[in-house]
């Protein structure tokens, strides 16, 4: 009788140490709400930074994911951004500010549509336009399908390597210089860009953003529409790889403006010595763009 007592106390112990000592055990973040590498917010930026990283090892769901730049790490011009994202329908805001709250740059970005709630990745290249500062933060972010309320929104803040400029050329139509609106001919202006390994990128970026207000008065314009986004850009064996969204297309039509658009293009990328032809692609698409 005695030692069936002692064996049941001895039982009731060995449990009730085994309990106290799991329920001591601090909890594992599950796989899908992985530890963030940046800084989170959930409103947009308003005066100075002061926010600190997420503490590591704290299990939030987070539905974009910045893996590249670092915090604090040292760009260059463009900004390349790499991530992963659950959004809605893929569809993903981008930004880039600085230290006070002031807009340098902002964009849509797109993944590919979330599968089973799973992440999709995203690269974005974000061109530095001159005069920014140093000192900038990332945003990456989505709009709410309920409210239109920005959410899961995450910064990055980084440092400019160089603003150090440099100087090149985009190619345009010129009403003043070209009186008959011959189709065949565009006019080199000039633009200045912050220095760039990625120079063929960054003269297109300065192409589509279209004649300045001093070009206007001169009368250049463009006949690309407004809106279109450099996919890439690759140079292989002296040859330009081109691709643009579908927006380069978009209500595009006539010979003359076709031909224009493609000049304006290849000129622009063959001011560089390296690059003797140019290939123009909508969203990969080459034999059917473009059409009169």
């Amino acid at each position: 009788m005695k030692r069936s007592l002692v064996f049941s106390v001895a039982i009731a112990l060995i449990v009730a140490i085994s309990a106290f000592l799991l329920l001591k055990k601090p909890a594992i973040a599950p796989e899908e709400t992985p530890t963030p590498t940046g800084l989170i917010f959930s409103s947009p930026l308003s005066g100075k930074v002061t926010a600190t990283p997420v503490p590591s090892g704290t299990a939030i769901i987070q539905n974009i994911i910045v893996t590249s730049p670092s915090v604090n790490a040292i760009v260059g011009n463009p900004i390349t951004v790499i991530g992963k994202a659950r959004v809605f329908e893929g569809v993903f805001q981008y930004a880039l500010r600085d230290m006070t709250g002031k807009v340098w740059y902002r964009a849509n970005g797109q993944t590919g549509a979330p599968e089973d709630s799973n992440y999709q990745p995203f690269t974005v290249k974000i061109p530095v336009p001159v005069g920014t500062p140093k000192d900038l933060i990332i945003e990456v972010f989505e709009y709410s399908a309920k409210d239109g309320s920005i959410i899961n929104l995450v910064r990055v803040p980084v440092r400019f390597s160089t603003l150090t400029t440099a100087t090149v050329k985009v190619y345009l139509s010129s009403h003043r210089l070209n009186s008959g609106d011959v189709c065949s001919v565009v006019f080199p202006v000039e633009r200045t860009i912050i220095k760039t390994q990625e120079t063929a990128y960054i003269s297109l970026t300065e192409l589509l953003k279209g004649p300045t207000d001093s070009d206007k008065v001169e009368q250049y314009y463009t006949s690309i529409p407004e809106g279109v986004k450099v996919n890439s850009v690759r140079i292989t064996n002296g040859i330009a790889y081109a691709d643009f969204d579908g927006t380069l297309e978009y209500q595009v039509g006539g010979s003359c403006r076709v031909g224009v658009i493609r000049l304006q293009i290849t000129n622009t990328l063959k001011q560089f010595s390296s690059i003797k032809d140019v290939v123009i692609s909508i969203n990969g698409r080459i034999d059917d763009i473009l059409q009169p």
